[in-house]
């Protein structure tokens, strides 16, 4: 029997996801697209006073800045927690956990988000932990491994491309401090590559997952209409691009064709991210695609075709190669 309703379990996914993006709203420090004045270090010791004074006129916050990102990381950060927390105590009142303990029902609700912990016992083989560590490293390492394998078989192209373009590590374009360090090493690659992603995967797939799940909803279901949340989510960038062009009209039709196709985009890598997460049981799986498919970005294969005219065919091959592969994988998973 469900143990909530299809609505109460709407209606707890759309705050949560309403909370993830109003928090970026909320306070001023989070805010884009107010008239700021240019930082005293923008102008140079050589300009002119016309060109300091133009260099030197208000601009507009946009997400890429450095105290926005770092405020943003912080709200979305406090609302995960709380997001976790509140699920944990809907799922608890609920009945979805029936261990007599609080503390062994509060480890098998955190299993049901995706973040299984070993178990405490002092009555099995493998004390003092139910899985045993080893087993439990396995299992999460295993996890990661599908993802990482599935998701790497679907960029055979966009590998292939970078080999060509001698980018992998080893060949003579890549360089460590620009090519990792450059991306990961500052705020811009902690959001990017870690907090994103993760706080994402835990309201988007661990904590929507398990409410949509207490409300009895089948497999396909939970695969193919809960990325709606996650999609939706994404949509308040065609805002943020209409106010960084000073709200032109060309900003807005820029903003919603973006917003259209991130639409599109994000709710077929949360079909996927569903996927890895309801077989694998473990947010380290949907995360590992996440991050990945972060730094690889869209397959350009048309672009990669002009630079290496003579492996054109390769390339579209080695696209197609790709998702074929990746189809196989899913069935065999």
């Amino acid at each position: 029997m469900p143990l909530l309703t299809p609505l109460q379990s709407a209606a707890c996914s759309s705050l949560l996801t309403l909370s993830y993006v109003g928090g970026l709203y909320i306070s001023a420090s989070t805010r884009v697209g107010s008239l700021v004045p240019a930082s005293s270090a923008d102008v140079g010791a050589d300009d002119t006073p016309a060109s300091a004074a133009a260099d030197a006129a208000p601009r507009r916050r946009g997400k890429n800045d450095e105290d926005v990102v770092y405020a943003r990381l912080r709200t979305v950060g406090i609302v995960s927690v709380a997001g976790v927390g509140a699920t944990i105590a809907v799922l608890w009142q609920a009945g979805a956990a029936r261990e007599s303990r609080p503390f062994f029902r509060l480890l098998s609700l955190l299993s049901a988000l995706g973040m299984p912990l070993p178990t405490p016992s002092l009555l099995t083989s493998s004390a003092p932990f139910e899985p045993s560590l080893s087993s439990y490293l396995l299992s999460g390492l295993r996890s990661i491994g599908y993802a990482l394998g599935l998701t790497a078989t679907l960029y055979t192209g966009p590998l292939l491309v970078s080999g060509l373009d001698e980018e992998l590590p080893g060949q003579k374009e890549f360089e460590y401090k620009r090519d990792v360090r450059g991306k990961w090493d500052n705020v811009w690659g902690l959001r990017n590559y870690v907090v994103g992603p993760l706080t994402e995967e835990v309201i988007f797939r661990g904590c929507i997952l398990a409410l949509t799940a207490a409300a009895g909803a089948k497999g396909g279901v939970m695969i193919f209409a809960t990325p709606l949340y996650f999609a939706i989510a994404h949509v308040h960038h065609a805002y943020e691009t209409y106010l960084d062009s000073g709200k032109t009209r060309e900003g807005l039709v820029r903003g919603v064709t973006h917003a259209s196709i991130q639409f599109a985009y994000t709710c077929i890598f949360g079909w996927y991210a569903n996927f890895l997460h309801l077989r694998t049981g473990n947010l380290l799986a949907p995360l590992t695609a996440h991050v990945f498919c972060n730094i690889m970005g869209l397959p350009n294969p048309a672009g990669a075709s002009k630079r290496h005219m003579q492996r054109k065919g390769a390339i579209y091959a080695a696209h197609l190669v790709g998702i074929v592969g990746f189809a196989w994988g899913i069935a065999a998973l």
